[in-house]
């Protein structure tokens, strides 16, 4: 099987020539280089003179210019020296990966740490010179000075670096095969490789990509295999892989390097390098990493023998390892992944033993940030960013949507607080989940992302260009998540996912103690802040229901959270399929869409993550009931209402939403002060109610101080039989002071039940006696009482006891205490019963006492809360 192979001078110039495929990786061990170059090296160059970067495109580094037919036609006498490099001789490997577009962040540095030491490695004595290789992912999930011109400008800086080959990476098939080997290879002035990439069916590697390519530096030529993870096929959209399969690296390496060795002695390349597109997940020994990645692992320890350096990528981890070579004890071989996004140049040398191997020395990762080099390289590099900047302001006018109102990060005294909940990062959670829709993975259960992601606001009167108030730019879309990280989805545990909430509680040598992760819709957690660390999670629901820790969930996130990113480990205990997408490309095509139906983007103030430890009913400076009659008649009305005693007046807006039956009707009026002179008082404080007829919520503008009470009119149907229980829920309305400081964050019901037919003549109010019943449903001939008390002594529900005493405020099982934070007494009828059928106090508001005494099990923790928040019921049905 025959392949075009690229052939490319040192620094630049690409040519083509008939030959066999090769590839082969190389182990690692470790020994993560100080980024000094000079020191690490194995050699100091005997001469060191700057390379001439107008000579770099078109000279060998021999000073000759050479043309790229000359190339071609020295091509046999060049290949004449395969394996037979002098002893001593010395060649600089320079590797970057996963750059991802980083021209703005990393274009200048990048080359200047290039530039830098292919000057002090030079081409004099025995250093040959200095080849710049990389490990894909050039482009793609690329920043918006980049991305918004299709990564050209991205491909111009590599040119213009001089990088001479190039693996395929996973982002470089985001646009599809065609693309890749058409407009892409077309702008590169480097050649990508592919040695496990074929045609679907076959083992015949796709046309347009290279198994291999052969570096040429002053005469040594280097044999360049790439090879993509296997995984790839579920990393990008499969309409533009549809035709391809992506097979076993190491075995695509072996089965190029035996190839390569099978080549006449004059046609073998002198050196053979690896460039794969995979990784280890862990970087702490070789060993471990290893164990991160069982396709890390088969390369390391499988590639064939010829192989003499590896460079891997795709997981971002900066490693730098010497490994054994299989069969040969005596050798080692490096193993070097430079990190991502431009942070750390790769560097390793390489000397001719003589022997037709070669030895490895100064394996280093470089730091790029702050580096600068006076060269027309870096020179030139600076331009095309600077051109691409100027043209990306330009694309970035383009308006992508509107907002309704200011979407906003969370602010404590005007500064960002990334310690609580916003809307903006509710709403990027949002466009995370609903974005896995648009791509090849199967959807997510719900969507999580972390504050320090968010860069800025969505604020109305922030005019980039000429758009209207409250216009959004695809340039403020950018600003606000700028950092381009793939988007996709996480398989994760209920544990963990309970875990990572845990998590917002960061390590004590944390820069901040609380990290507030912004979710979508689907999520309502409650945390008490005032808990013990590890116990913060109360409460975690999807859809309503309860979180099972035992269940696989699907979590739209980002890279760099997949990774465990912001101390949020839990995240990296599970599997993270890329969508092929970055964070921003989703974020812009959910603004898109609400654009094409003609909708604005609008914040939702309700809160997704409540503070416990904040609510008034929780901390037991509100106490709440809801009372009602014992019965109701088809067809007529009854009065029920929730009564309420604050220490303190509570902050509204609060929302009353009324739960009924089907066919039942309500009326809710105006707060009215109690009996006592405290509420009497109070009700001067009382709020105007702001409702509609027949709205679905009555809110109220607060809670006075005191005894207050809020009056529901029940009308049952004519046809209404049985019982019916009227369920009211209170809850701080989302106009009010919401985050974090809320009142009332958490919705609680609370229930009272009546009897419905003909013959019930009982009404609130009533008094009760020893042959007509007692006000709280107990049985005139000794049955079971209600609400702990009959009127003859029989069965109490609370305690059994012969005087019927329901003592609402003992007893371990909670005395009917309502599920769903509903009266203490279950049915909203008396806190105590009578054994000679005195008078009951119905309305549970004898004293103020017996209430707090009833209602004290809300606060003890025996009532459990039913989270209803956003549940807006009618109250007709």
């Amino acid at each position: 099987m025959s392949k075009l192979v690229t052939k490319v001078l040192g620094a630049g110039a690409a040519v083509s020539m008939l030959t066999l495929p090769g590839l082969a990786p190389a182990v690692a061990a470790p020994s993560l280089g100080d980024g000094n170059s000079a020191a690490g090296s194995v050699t100091t160059p005997s001469e060191s003179a700057p390379a001439d970067p107008e000579q770099s495109s078109s000279e060998s580094s021999t000073g000759k210019s050479e043309t790229a037919e000359d190339a071609a036609g020295d091509e046999q006498d060049s290949g004449s020296a395969a394996q037979s490099a002098p002893e001593g001789t010395a060649v600089q490997l320079l590797n970057i990966t996963d750059f991802h577009g980083r021209i703005s962040e990393a274009g200048t540095q990048v080359a200047s740490v290039v530039e830098d030491e292919r000057a002090q490695f030079g081409t004099g004595g025995d250093n040959a010179g200095t080849a710049l290789l990389s490990t894909g992912d050039n482009i793609g999930a690329s920043t918006y000075t980049s991305s918004s011109q299709n990564d050209t400008p991205t491909l111009e800086v590599l040119g213009a670096m001089g990088l001479d080959a190039s693996a395929v990476g996973n982002h470089e098939f985001d646009k599809g095969l065609d693309d890749l080997t058409g407009r892409v290879s077309d702008e590169a002035d480097f050649p990508y490789s592919a040695a496990n990439v074929y045609d679907k069916g076959t083992q015949n590697v796709v046309d347009g990509l290279d198994e291999y390519s052969i570096v040429d530096v002053a005469g040594v030529e280097i044999a360049v295999i790439g090879v993509v993870t296997k995984d790839t096929t579920s990393l990008v959209s499969p309409d533009g892989i549809a035709d391809l399969d992506f097979g076993d690296p190491t075995d695509a390496v072996n089965r190029v390097a035996d190839d390569l060795e099978n080549l006449p002695d004059d046609e073998k390349p002198d050196m053979t390098v690896v460039e794969a597109h995979l990784g280890a997940s862990s970087a702490e020994s070789l060993e471990d990493a290893e164990a991160s990645n069982a396709e890390f692992k088969k390369l390391v320890t499988e590639a064939d023998a010829s192989v003499d350096a590896m460079f891997t990528g795709h997981t971002h981890m900066p490693y730098a390892f010497e490994a054994p070579v299989p069969g040969e004890s005596d050798r080692t071989r490096p193993v070097i992944e430079a990190g991502s996004y431009g942070e750390y140049v790769g560097q390793v040398t390489m000397r001719a033993d003589g022997n037709g191997d070669w030895q490895a020395g100064g394996i280093n990762l470089i730091e790029t940030e702050d580096k600068s080099f006076d060269s027309e390289v870096v020179d030139k590099v600076a331009a095309i960013v600077d051109d691409a900047e100027d043209k990306a302001k330009e694309l970035g006018s383009e308006v992508t949507g509107s907002i309704s109102e200011d979407i906003t990060r969370a602010k404590t005294d005007g500064e960002e607080d990334r310690g609580a909940e916003s809307t903006l990062g509710n709403l990027v959670a949002d466009a995370l989940k609903e974005g896995v829709e648009e791509t090849q993975l199967e959807e997510a259960d719900f969507g999580i992302t972390n504050p320090g992601g968010l860069r800025t606001d969505l604020l109305c009167d922030d005019i980039y260009n000429t758009e209207d108030e409250c216009e959004v730019t695809v340039a403020e879309l950018n600003s606000v998540l700028p950092f381009a990280n793939d988007h996709g989805v996480v398989t994760m545990k209920g544990a963990d996912v309970i875990g990572l909430f845990e998590e917002q509680w960061q390590p004590d040598d944390a820069s901040r103690p609380f990290l507030h992760l912004g979710i979508s819709d689907d999520l309502d957690v409650v945390y008490d802040t005032d808990a013990d660390k590890g116990e913060h999670v109360k409460s975690v629901k999807v859809d309503g229901k309860d979180l099972d820790p035992d269940k696989d969930y699907r979590v739209a996130t980002l890279s760099f959270l997949a990774t465990g990113g912001d101390n949020f480990f839990s995240f990296a205990k599970g599997d993270f399929e890329q969508s092929g997408l970055t964070d921003f490309e989703v974020w812009e095509n959910y603004f898109n869409k609400h654009q094409a139906e003609g909708e604005d983007v609008t914040p939702d103030k309700n809160e997704r993550q409540a503070d416990a430890a904040k609510d008034v009913i929780d901390s037991g400076d509100l106490i709440a009931e809801l009372t009602g009659p014992t019965s109701i008649k088809p067809g007529e009305s009854a009065e029920f209402a929730l009564k309420t005693n604050a220490k303190s007046e509570v902050a509204g807006p609060i929302d009353v939403t009324v739960d009924l039956p089907e066919g039942y009707t309500a009326e809710v009026a105006q707060q009215s002060g109690a009996q006592s002179a405290s509420a009497k008082a109070a009700k001067s404080a009382s709020s105007e109610v702001s409702a509609e007829a027949a709205a679905t919520t009555i809110t109220l503008d607060s809670i006075p101080a005191g005894e207050s009470e809020t009056p529901v009119t029940v009308t049952a149907p004519d046809d209404a039989s049985g019982e019916v229980t009227v369920t009211v829920s209170v809850q701080a309305n989302a106009e009010g002071p919401w985050w974090d400081d809320n009142p009332l964050p958490l919705a609680h019901e609370f229930e009272a039940t009546a009897a419905v037919g003909d013959d019930a003549d009982a009404s609130a109010g009533d008094d009760g006696s020893a042959d007509g019943g007692n006000a709280d449903g107990g049985a005139a001939d000794g049955g079971d009482s209600a609400a702990g008390g009959n009127a003859d002594g029989g069965d109490s529900a609370a305690d059994g006891s012969d005087n019927g005493s329901s003592n609402a405020g003992s007893g371990a099982d909670g005395a009917n205490a309502s599920a769903d934070g509903g009266a203490a007494d279950g049915s909203g009828a008396d806190a105590n019963g009578s054994k000679d059928g005195g008078d009951l106090p119905r309305t549970g508001f004898e004293t103020v006492n017996i209430v707090a005494a009833a209602l004290a099990l809300i606060v003890a923790g025996t009532t459990a809360v039913t989270i209803v928040r956003r549940r807006k019921l009618s109250l007709q049905s």
